[in-house]
């Protein structure tokens, strides 16, 4: 029979195991090359969670030299950088476009050939026509299907569109955990979108292909309409995930 290892021996192994865990207890991994195009609210408050949990960040910006933008990078700091939003795209295997739904189509041509990369929309619509009275929009026409369109070699997955900036930058702000919808065609990019969901602290869940979105677009018009026939009144929404 063979010797047994020694206490030594197994502590050595157990150790071993441990040093491909984070802190938090879960595998480490390499990290992602994010570009935002756009240096709004959205976008700087990730960008900035992002970089401090060990990504690079890249910022596109039609004006990366400007005053604002450099205070943006001084706030970020880990080594985030600013370039034009092209550039940006082309360095960034995730590229995430926290932009206004009316720039959709002037922002993906100029952000060029967008194949085999991860494109991560936030966008949501911000206006609705004529009240709830107005017409409604063709689903098949989802904003995430608007940008699948320009970028037919990319990955398109809807996330952080349910929800307000400053849940993103403080979770506890809403009392308990946040769940962020995922929805895309593609498995593998919803599971790296899910990733960078957990680094900001809530909860991701896939809610199916990219289909889904158009749902999920629809919520943040639910708001709008509500304020414009209530003047002067406003409600924060998120969504929670239960079990039933």
């Amino acid at each position: 029979m063979g010797k047994s290892p020694s206490i030594l021996t197994l502590l050595l192994i157990l150790l071993a195991g441990l040093a491909v865990t984070t802190a938090q207890g879960q595998p480490e991994r390499d990290p992602e090359i994010i570009a935002i195009i756009g240096t709004g609210n959205v976008g700087s408050t990730l960008g900035k969670i992002w970089a401090a949990a060990g990504h690079r960040v890249i910022y596109g910006s039609r004006s990366p030299d400007s005053p604002r933008v450099q205070r943006l990078l001084a706030d970020t700091g880990f080594g985030a950088t600013a370039t034009s939003q092209a550039d940006a795209a082309r360095q960034g295997d995730i590229v995430m476009i926290p932009i206004p739904p009316t720039a959709i189509d002037e922002v993906m041509v100029a952000l060029g050939n967008m194949a085999g990369k991860i494109v991560l929309d936030p966008t949501n619509w911000w206006t609705i026509e004529d009240g709830f009275a107005g017409a409604p929009r063709d689903p098949r026409r989802s904003l995430a299907r608007q940008v699948q369109d320009l970028a037919p070699g990319a990955s398109v997955v809807k996330a952080f569109n349910t929800l307000n900036f400053a849940v993103m930058a403080d979770p506890e702000i809403s009392a308990g955990p946040v769940t962020v919808p995922i929805a895309g065609d593609d498995v593998v990019a919803k599971q790296r979108v899910a990733r960078l969901v957990e680094d900001v602290g809530l909860e991701p869940l896939d809610v199916g292909p990219l289909q889904a979105a158009q749902y999920l677009e629809e919520m943040l018009r639910l708001a709008i309409g509500f304020r414009e026939l209530n003047p002067g009144l406003a409600f924060d929404y998120h969504l929670r995930l239960r079990e039933n």
